[in-house]
């Protein structure tokens, strides 16, 4: 049985074009035992960026129950959301998580200042140590200001993606930052997850970085979600393979898998 994957993104996404039948039959083919899409939902995006990332929830669910209908017994199909992290738009972002039936809520930040790291003004007039400083600084205003209402932070180093790569390995380069971090996902339930994007956009590690993992379980963190964050079939489960024998070896025994917002534990 291959891992599943619990960090996918369809049509209701506005950065990806994937019918959601598409993924769950590749799905099938990798032998995966449950898929949760998480499409996109962040509150004001920047229109300058070209997408919307809001995700139709009143389409939303229908079709995922039509789907989870008709794979019925041959795959387990979630209802999830990756909801942008913004400190301004806390109260909307938290009657939205609780409004509405999720299996899964991925936390994630995608802006800092109205900035997007993925697009090259966020780095424009500050070094490249001040602009990656300044995303796990807004990472850890979030979780300082948001109660448990997602369940796993997304992608933590997501900004290694997005720069010159000169830095890449945030623990070693603000260790007092990080384990702040740390400490407060381990302190408040919500799980890190490991997501093998990173790989897929040239990096030679997922995100975190190994020596996070390491770090997040030295300070007792166990609780881990594992995603690919494919937005076309031939990414979904990603790296899943040697990313669990690495866990594994960093001391990791189980990885989450959410239904109703209630984590199953399932051996790496």
């Amino acid at each position: 049985m291959y891992y599943s994957d619990c960090h996918v993104h369809s049509f209701f996404s506005s950065d990806s074009k994937t019918e959601p039948r598409d993924h769950v039959e590749r799905a099938l083919q990798l032998q995966m035992d449950s898929l949760c899409f998480t499409d996109h939902m962040d509150f004001d995006y920047p229109s300058r960026y070209k997408l919307s990332f809001r995700l139709d929830q009143e389409a939303y669910f229908p079709f995922m129950e039509k789907l989870r209908r008709e794979y019925e017994g041959r795959i387990r199909i979630r209802s999830g959301v990756e909801i942008g992290l913004e400190t301004a738009y806390q109260k909307q972002i938290s009657e939205y998580i609780l409004s509405y039936p999720w299996d899964f809520a991925i936390g994630s930040v995608h802006l800092v200042g109205r900035l997007d790291p993925y697009h090259k003004d966020f780095f424009e007039g500050r070094t490249v140590e001040e602009a990656y400083r300044s995303y796990f600084e807004a990472i850890l205003s979030c979780l300082e200001t948001f109660d448990p209402i997602f369940d796993t932070l997304g992608h933590l180093d997501y900004i290694f993606r997005c720069g010159d790569r000169s830095i890449t390995d945030a623990w070693s380069q603000w260790p007092e930052l990080m384990d702040a971090i740390l400490h407060l996902l381990i302190e408040k339930g919500i799980g890190l997850e490991v997501n093998t994007g990173g790989i897929k956009s040239g990096l030679p590690f997922q995100h975190p970085h190994d020596n996070l993992l390491l770090r997040y379980r030295e300070l007792g963190g166990e609780l881990i979600t594992l995603g690919s964050d494919a937005h076309t079939p031939d990414h979904l489960g990603d790296y899943f393979i040697p990313t669990g024998e690495k866990l594994k070896a960093l001391g990791f025994r189980y990885y989450a898998v959410f239904a109703g917002r209630k984590p199953s534990f399932l051996p790496l």
